[in-house]
């Protein structure tokens, strides 16, 4: 296992080497990882998912589009206007040549929550491909998934792109509760797993989640930017399924839908806790989640309870020792200790409760070093250490 110290040090390092880069290299073989802190059995590495839609070449059925591949979310979006089976609203990128898998996310990022869509999210879309446009409007186009009913504010789909070298995301119906504008999304990033990339990522909790992985300008660099700046051929995708208010138990008999939503997504890592009160519903809960995770063949890793001072009482120690204890009895990778951090630096929590763009930034740097075993042995060297368990 690679020393964590080593990891907050590279984590450290400048991103000015981050910031700007288009094609990463094609990832190298990757030796094995460590599964959890005292487990002898390993897996694979999480293999490089490389974004290649940055800059990318744009076409779509409203101006303004280029906004969706300029890399900065939860700000200027594009406006497809009032989406219709008739008139869709329709976005298309021009991919790089010799690509055969690929995953699209999208995101309409002005909605807070998970499930929430007032602000724009479509409800019905398609994901189409063509491989003789010659501008993202002509040309032949079949469609390669169509999705219905669509409950949520962000997606991430894997599609096979047998020779296409453009896709479009063509929506075709909008949720009756809307805005009086209509679609609005923030960002498409389109991602090449070609080579097997999986390093697919769902962050599972509540209002705090659903802040700090909202990848918003003031919350940078976020975890992407962190995992890439110690490992340069990784850029995760970050899927942000925060839900306000959300209670573990309430999370246990969600997480199949979010899993089932997102079935590409290789790691979930969840904060869960901060709005529960019975330490026995608590851990039943937690242990649920982990199980239905790993059931759906995918990694849970569960972070300390942050450190809290808006409800005066510390009752978050007694609910991270059971934590510790899920942690321990299901041999889970710990996740980072959130915990010590925010106790340590109470100044970074804005309303007693919810981190502030310096505190959303050490979340999220916490989490990057927490996950170091699930990465090959880092390449750049730096200096300050970050919290972490």
């Amino acid at each position: 296992m690679v020393p964590l110290l080593l990891i907050a040090a590279t984590l450290g390092a400048s991103l000015a080497a981050v910031v700007g880069r288009r094609e990463p290299p094609p990832p190298a073989a990757c030796a094995p990882c460590s599964s959890g802190p005292s487990s002898p059995v390993t897996r694979d590495c999480l293999r490089p998912a490389p974004v290649i839609s940055r800059g990318a070449r744009v076409a779509a059925s409203a101006p303004g589009a280029r906004v969706l591949v300029d890399g900065v979310f939860r700000a200027d979006s594009w406006g497809g206007g009032k989406a219709s089976p008739e008139h869709p609203a329709w976005v298309s990128l021009r991919l790089p040549s010799c690509l055969r898998r690929v995953l699209l996310l999208w995101t309409s990022s002005h909605n807070h929550d998970y499930f929430e869509q007032f602000y724009g999210a479509p409800r019905d879309y398609r994901l189409e491909l063509s491989a003789d446009s010659t501008d993202g409007a002509d040309g032949r186009w079949r469609t390669a998934l169509e999705v219905k009913d669509n409950p949520a504010r962000t997606r991430a789909h894997a599609l096979d792109l047998d020779g296409a070298r453009w896709v479009r995301l063509a929506v075709t119906r909008l949720p009756e509760r809307v805005n009086e504008w209509g679609l609005f999304l923030d960002e498409i990033e389109v991602h090449d797993l070609s080579d097997g990339g999986d390093d697919v990522w769902i962050f599972l909790g509540d209002s705090i989640d659903a802040g700090v992985f909202d990848r918003a300008p003031d919350h940078q660099p976020d975890f992407a930017r962190w995992v890439e700046a110690a490992w340069p051929r990784h850029q995760p995708v970050m899927i942000d399924a925060g839900l306000p208010r959300l209670r573990a138990w309430e999370a246990s008999e969600r997480v199949d839908e979010v899993l089932a939503l997102n079935p590409d997504a290789r790691v979930v890592a969840v904060t869960l806790g901060a709005n529960d009160a019975d330490l026995g519903k608590l851990r039943a809960a937690l242990q649920a989640i982990v199980r239905k995770i790993r059931a759906a063949g995918k990694i849970p890793l569960l972070s300390r309870i942050p450190f809290q001072t808006k409800y005066g009482p510390d009752y978050v120690a007694a609910k991270n020792v059971v934590v510790d204890e899920v942690v321990r009895e299901e041999g889970l990778l710990p996740g980072p200790d959130l915990y010590r951090y925010f106790k340590d630096h109470p100044e970074r929590l804005h309303d007693g409760l919810h981190p502030d763009g310096p505190g959303a930034v050490a979340f999220q740097r916490a989490w990057a070093i927490a996950a170091a075993p699930l990465y090959q042995p880092p390449r750049r060297e730096g200096s300050p250490q970050a919290p972490g368990r």
